[in-house]
């Protein structure tokens, strides 16, 4: 299938020669006008789709819905460099700057406007997109509207209000990498699209080597089981960093902080952090910023720099504790080797109940907000358990891969023979 020529254009602006066979029909049905869902495995190239198609129109407005600051901040910058007209709205611009950019897409002089789901509800800013030209609407990782809609940040459930409130129908673009087939119907009803296009791509990483790693520390206090998890932490880095970048989950903003302290004198000048009680706001764009940079090598995180962040040469990535959900695992691992070449993704757990201890606070914590939410948390947490608990303590012969591709309603027999569990078998059957 062939691309039309503004396409061709508006793609070679962005920095690419010609498109991944994979892009090429969700850029002419979008360019269509029709409304369309698009999985595809992390870092197969979704953002370019619709940044291209948007681009394409650039006499229109686009709209991106991102979860995450850190994610608008990186596609904004990115969009920038290729002299494309972008910009965002967060916190941290001044009124007047917020203004200044309404102004530009009310009256056309604005390609691209980033903004999270609750601006949307910002009577201004409906106002303003009610006098705008807008193309097309993006919910990117719209995942986020099922994992995310019921418990903390329900703003995700109110986007078909905004969409039903402006004069036409913008054609509307929903991607991610991790959605559930029983997850479609609830994700085009919360973004009020007509009879969208079921766009589903190979989601296998071939070149990202997943294992899981036994950190259990018979030690009674909860000091010196970090101390023994950090040490393992430590051999990691020194084993797999070498000219990349590495990337460090941890479940709260304590132990974010504490890794911070502790390697930032191991790796002295070359580790940064980022989770949501940095403050003030500004410098944690700037400690973002390091990061996508290369000026620090070591990004230690909470979940807050899952999804869609574009580092290329991301070679190892490790979760120190156990994740809170699946989804949030799979766009995780998902920031490693997106250059193409080989990265390690390293799963933490222990047989202590320290991991475990922290799930438990986040369904307590849920429950104060409804039952519901509770619910959906311990349900996403029990996945996660069970993902680890057939390694080991039932041996399952279930590669790694495979298990995460069934998650995700891709059904594969061909094992990665890398992972922990391959690895296994192998050293096993000699």
């Amino acid at each position: 299938m062939d691309m039309k020529r503004h396409l061709k254009s508006a793609l070679k602006q962005l920095g690419f020669d010609k498109p991944r066979k994979a892009q090429i029909i969700p850029m002419n049905t979008l360019d269509a006008e029709q409304d369309a869902i698009v999985i595809a495995a992390t870092g197969s190239g979704k953002q370019v789709i619709y940044e291209t198609v948007g681009l394409a129109h650039s006499d229109k407005l686009t709209i991106v819905i991102e979860p995450l600051l850190a994610l608008i901040y990186n596609q904004v910058q990115t969009l920038q460099e290729h002299g494309v007209s972008a910009d965002y709205i967060d916190m941290t611009r001044s009124k007047e700057e917020i203004d200044k950019i309404l102004h530009k897409a009310r009256k056309g002089k604005l390609n691209f406007l980033y903004v999270t789901p609750e601006r949307l509800q910002n009577h201004v800013f409906i106002e303003t997109m009610q006098h705008s030209d807008i193309f097309m609407i993006v919910a990117d990782e719209c995942h986020c509207i099922t994992e995310w809609g019921y418990t903390f940040r329900d703003a995700y459930l109110h986007i078909s209000n905004f969409i039903g409130k402006l004069k036409r129908k913008p054609v509307i673009c929903a991607c991610s990498a991790t959605i559930s087939a029983d997850s479609l119907n609830t994700i085009r009803d919360s973004l009020h699209m007509d009879k969208p296009v079921i766009l589903c791509s190979d989601l296998r990483r071939d070149n990202l080597i997943l294992l899981k790693k036994d950190v259990t520390c018979n030690k009674k206090t909860l000091e010196e089981r970090l101390e023994f998890r950090i040490k393992k932490l430590c051999k990691l880095i020194d084993k797999y960093h070498k000219d990349g970048s590495v990337l460090i989950f941890a479940q709260t903003t304590t132990y974010v902080d504490a890794l911070y302290n502790i390697l930032g004198e191991i790796y002295s000048g070359d580790v940064t952090r980022y989770h949501s009680r940095i403050k003030p706001k500004r410098r944690k764009k700037e400690l973002l910023f390091d990061f996508l940079q290369g000026k620090r090598k070591i990004m230690i995180s909470t979940s807050a720099f899952s999804m869609g962040i574009d580092v290329s040469d991301i070679e190892l990535v490790v979760h120190f504790n156990a994740p809170i959900s699946m989804t949030d695992y799979i766009q995780q691992i998902g920031r490693a080797g997106r250059d193409g070449r080989k990265a390690h993704c390293i799963l933490f757990y222990d047989q202590n109940g320290d991991d475990e201890a922290i799930s438990n606070s986040f369904i307590k914590k849920a429950k104060k907000q409804s039952p519901k939410a509770a619910k959906v948390i311990k349900t996403k947490l029990n996945q996660v358990h069970n993902f680890i608990h057939r390694e080991y303590r039932i041996h399952s012969d279930n590669c790694m891969v495979c298990d995460i591709l069934e998650h995700q309603g891709q059904h594969e027999v061909k094992t990665c023979k890398r992972c922990t569990v391959c690895a296994r078998k192998r050293r096993n059957s000699k």
